[in-house]
C-alpha cells in the first residue's frame, strides 16, 4: 500500500538533480514526503505488537476525551476574557483535532459494544464532551470528514444502489445549502456564527477562484483566494520548465514556489515558499504528473478496501474505515495537503487498520468463536 508513496519520493529525489535547491530545503522536503510512509509503517508495526486489539480504540477515545476537556476549558477561559468571534477563537485556540473526530466515529461505530468495551460509567457524558469540543473548533474540514467517515462505515460510499442514493442526497443537500448561502448577504467582517457561514460560503472560491481575478494588492481579495493563487503560481512555474519536464516529473526536493511578490506572511515577508495548501498541486510541483498519478493510485487502493469480501463484521468495519480514510485524504489533500499534512496523525491510524485487517482475516475463525462466546 505504501509503494505508490515511495515512488513519489523516488521521482522527486531524481528530479532534484536537475534543479537547484538548498540542502536545508531538500532535507525538509525529503522528510515531508517520507513522513506518511513512516507513519503508516509505524501504525502497522505498533498494532502487531499490541495483543489486545481493542486497546487502540480505547486509547484513541480516552486521549480524545482528555483533549476535549482541555479544549473546552481553554474555550471557556477565552470566551470569559474576550468577545465571541470565531475567527479570533480559531486563531488563538487549536483549529482542529483528528483524535477527537476519531473518538466520536469509534463510539458511533461501536454501537452496543460490537467491536470493543468501554469501562466508562456515563457514556452519554463522554459523547456530550466530545461533541461539544468538536463543534467548538468551528472547523469546516472536521465537519465534512465526520460525514465522510460515518458514510464510509455504513457502506454508503460504495457505488451501489443504496450508496448512490445517499451520495445523491448528500450532494443535493450541499448544493441547496450553498444556494442558500449565496443568496444571503454575509459580511467578511461579521463575527460569531455569521463569520463561520461566511467561511463556508467562501470555501469553493478559496480553491477554484480564477487566478486572473486575484488582486495581489488587495490583501482581503488575496487572502480569500490564497489557495487558488498558490496553486496557480506553482503550475505556472512547472509550465515554464524546459520541454515541460517539470509538468511530468516536477521540480524535485527543495523546490520553492515563487509567489511573484513579497507576501506579508510574516514580519519580513516571504516570496518563495516550500509547500502550498493544495496537496495535489504540491505533489505535482515536487514530482510531476507521474507523482500525482501514483498518489491517486494510493487513494484508489485505500478506497477499494470497501469492496473486499468481509467474512466477519469486524473485517467489514476495518475495510470501510480504510476506505473512508482514503476518501478523507482525497478531500483534505485539496485544502491542507492530505496525508502530507504535518499535524495529521491519520497516517498512523491507516497503518493500524491495515494491520487489523491482516490480523482479523488471519484469525477469523478464532474471532468468530470468541464472538459467539462473548454474546
Amino acid at each position: 500500500s505504501i509503494f505508490p508513496l515511495i515512488l513519489i519520493l523516488t521521482i522527486a529525489s531524481i528530479s532534484t538533480m536537475f534543479y537547484s535547491g538548498t540542502i536545508y530545503n531538500i532535507i525538509k522536503d525529503f522528510a515531508f514526503l517520507l513522513k506518511p510512509i513512516l507513519f503508516i509503517i509505524l501504525g502497522y508495526l505498533l498494532m502487531t505488537r499490541i495483543k489486545d486489539k481493542e486497546f487502540i480504540f480505547k486509547a484513541v477515545i480516552y486521549i480524545a476525551l482528555i483533549f476535549a476537556v482541555m479544549h473546552l476549558i481553554e474555550f471557556i477561559t477565552y470566551i470569559y476574557e474576550n468577545p465571541f468571534r470565531i475567527g479570533s477563537i480559531r486563531d488563538k485556540l487549536k483549529k482542529s483535532n483528528v483524535l477527537e473526530l476519531l473518538g466520536i466515529v469509534f463510539i458511533y461505530a461501536n454501537g452496543k459494544g460490537k467491536y470493543f468495551t468501554l469501562p466508562f460509567m456515563n457514556l452519554s457524558l463522554m459523547k456530550f464532551v466530545l461533541f461539544s469540543s468538536f463543534i467548538l473548533y468551528f472547523s469546516r474540514t472536521m465537519f465534512v470528514t465526520l460525514f465522510i467517515l460515518v458514510f464510509a462505515i455504513k457502506g454508503y460510499t460504495k457505488i451501489t444502489r443504496k450508496g448512490l442514493f445517499f451520495m445523491l442526497i448528500f450532494v443535493i443537500s450541499v448544493i441547496l445549502f450553498y444556494i442558500l448561502l449565496y443568496n444571503i448577504d454575509i459580511s467578511r467582517e461579521s463575527t460569531g456564527l455569521e463569520n463561520f457561514l461566511y467561511k463556508l460560503k467562501l470555501a469553493p472560491s478559496e480553491i477554484f477562484y480564477p487566478s486572473t481575478n486575484i488582486d495581489v494588492e488587495n490583501h482581503k481579495n488575496l487572502w480569500d483566494h490564497w489557495r487558488a493563487y498558490e496553486a496557480f503560481k506553482a503550475i505556472e512555474q512547472l509550465i515554464e520548465t524546459k520541454y515541460l519536464l517539470g509538468v511530468f516529473f516536477g521540480k524535485g526536493l527543495g523546490s520553492l514556489v515563487d509567489l511573484g511578490f513579497v507576501a506579508p506572511l510574516n514580519e519580513e515577508g516571504i516570496q518563495f515558499i516550500p509547500n502550498i495548501h493544495n496537496g495535489f498541486i504540491n505533489i505535482m510541483f515536487k514530482s510531476g504528473l507521474f507523482g500525482l498519478f501514483f498518489y491517486f493510485l494510493f487513494l484508489i487502493y485505500c478506497y477499494l478496501y470497501s469492496y473486499r469480501t468481509a467474512i466477519t463484521e469486524r473485517i467489514l468495519f476495518v475495510n470501510n474505515m480504510i476506505s473512508g480514510i482514503g476518501i478523507y485524504f482525497l478531500f483534505t489533500t485539496l485544502i491542507v495537503s492530505g496525508i502530507y499534512n504535518q499535524g495529521d496523525v491519520l497516517g498512523i491510524i491507516l497503518g493500524v487498520f491495515l494491520s487489523l485487517n491482516f490480523f482479523y482475516i488471519k484469525n477469523r475463525n478464532n474471532l468468530n468463536e470468541n464472538s459467539n462466546n462473548r454474546y
